[in-house]
């Protein structure tokens, strides 16, 4: 039977889970040691963990309320709800107030509002036939029946015709980025939509940053200008469909090269799994002898059975030894975070899914601060509190695995 997970020691992180040896080994991932190649940050509080669900929403909120000079927000999601109008009354006001505002919201990710949620979107009111289509089949495979009637909203009609707002909401840019940037000098970012779901129920890791300087080195890195620099202590692992050539992804090749660097720990918060190159690269580690803490969710919204399938995959690769523990949540967990050897953070809103590499623009931060570290580390202890230790083979179904997977490749077919 599963036992109910403890919640790690607040100001002490690192788990000190018995080692055994591992019933067979896996051959050592290649690549750059990028953990070498970096320079902590400057011991400041910055970054800093904002946290998740209300407490992440009032304080995006609020920082747009103070905005003077500009509102700068990429939301994949944005629902027509309770959560979607707070967020859409206070970009609202501050346009009234003067600041310019700028949205970038994707069409692509209406499917997932039609089938979600209220099932209201808060931007795409009218249902075309592709979209229809694609939520009915999400509907279908996930037995989430979608609603083809959204309800017109006065709310959103106001920001559309806003002067002071623009608005890029009607083209299909496979942006699944979540960021929130004010007056240039702040910036949110993390896996939250905008939504009542992001706000009541699912788990999401939200972490600020202040500073102009990284502001600039962000629209920097999504325009191409320069590369990825671990040396710097604070940068952004990027994907951009605009500045990469197509079927690359250079986000991919850090990513997993920062799993390989790992010699102590992983502690991984993930919304999506599937990825072979990622689970290979979890299972690397555990072979090394790393203690690897994976939470996600028990039944995620879409790929649950997926999920499950990677986390046997992951337990009978390895032989499930004592320093690998899955954490199973009651609730979505949607964070998609990577903490490595309690010193340097990726978090953002890249999944272990082939979509987010090479398909979808993502942005995650890299922090090699390890003071920021043990605080996001702490913050999933937290959330792995209320779940449950996997010890024994998962259950799942099989032929849904096979959709899900399928239906991943099929969005995946243009990607790296």
């Amino acid at each position: 039977m599963a036992r109910r997970a403890k919640p790690a020691p607040r100001a002490k992180p690192r788990l000190a889970w018995p080692r055994r040896k591992l019933r067979g080994q896996l051959a050592a991932g290649g690549g750059v040691d990028l953990l070498a190649a970096s320079q902590p940050a400057a011991a400041v509080d910055n970054p800093r963990v904002v946290g998740t669900g209300d407490v992440a929403f009032r304080r995006i909120c609020e920082r747009i309320s103070q905005a003077r000079r500009s509102v700068d927000i990429r939301a994949f999601l944005w629902r027509d709800d309770d959560a979607g109008n707070i967020f859409g009354e206070a970009v609202l006001a501050a346009a009234e107030r003067g600041a310019q505002v700028t949205i970038h919201k994707d069409r692509i990710a209406a499917v997932y509002e039609y089938a979600g949620g209220n099932k209201q979107s808060f931007f795409h009111k009218r249902v075309d036939p592709v979209r229809g289509v694609q939520a009915w089949v999400l509907g279908a495979v996930f037995r989430k029946k979608g609603s083809f009637k959204q309800k017109p909203n006065v709310l959103a009609q106001a920001i559309l015709s806003h002067p002071n707002i623009r608005v890029e909401a009607h083209k299909k840019r496979f942006d699944h980025s979540k960021v929130y940037i004010v007056d240039d000098e702040w910036m949110c970012l993390g896996s939250m939509g905008i939504g009542d779901n992001h706000l009541h129920d699912w788990v999401d890791l939200m972490v600020e940053l202040d500073g102009a300087e990284h502001v600039s080195r962000l629209r920097a890195r999504m325009a191409g200008d320069d590369e990825f620099d671990p040396s710097r202590g604070i940068d952004f692992l990027v994907h951009s469909r605009e500045a990469h050539r197509p079927r690359t992804c250079p986000m991919l090749t850090h990513r997993l090269a920062l799993i390989d660097s790992a010699r102590q720990s992983l502690t991984i918060e993930m919304a999506y799994l599937g990825d072979r190159r990622f689970t290979l690269a979890l299972a690397r580690a555990v072979g090394r002898g790393v203690e690897v803490s994976l939470v996600t969710a028990a039944r995620a919204d879409v790929l649950g059975n997926v999920n499950r399938a990677t986390c046997d995959t992951l337990r009978r690769l390895t032989g499930a030894p004592e320093h690998l523990r899955i954490v199973h949540l009651p609730r979505m967990v949607h964070s998609k975070v990577v903490v490595i050897d309690h010193r340097v953070v990726d978090i953002g809103s890249a999944n272990f899914t082939r979509i987010s590499h090479g398909v979808y623009d993502e942005i995650n931060l890299f922090a090699d601060h390890a003071g920021f570290a043990q605080a996001v580390e702490r913050e999933i202890a937290h959330h792995a509190a209320e779940g449950i230790i996997v010890d024994e083979r998962l259950r799942y179904r099989r032929l849904a695995s096979g959709l899900e997977t399928a239906i991943m490749a099929y969005q995946s077919r243009k990607g790296g």
